[in-house]
């Protein structure tokens, strides 16, 4: 394997699994926010 491919995933693999946190992050937030509003949607 070429010195550049793997410098090329030392830097993309974390890049990705922080963006992939912090998605998964907001999306557990954006549920916790929206559940006193959904259950008053459903009645």
């Amino acid at each position: 394997m070429d010195k550049g491919w793997i410098q090329f995933l030392l830097v993309v693999v974390p890049v990705l699994s922080l963006i992939g946190s912090w998605l998964a992050l907001r999306a557990v937030a954006d549920r916790r926010g929206r559940k006193p509003t959904d259950k008053a949607d459903i009645e």
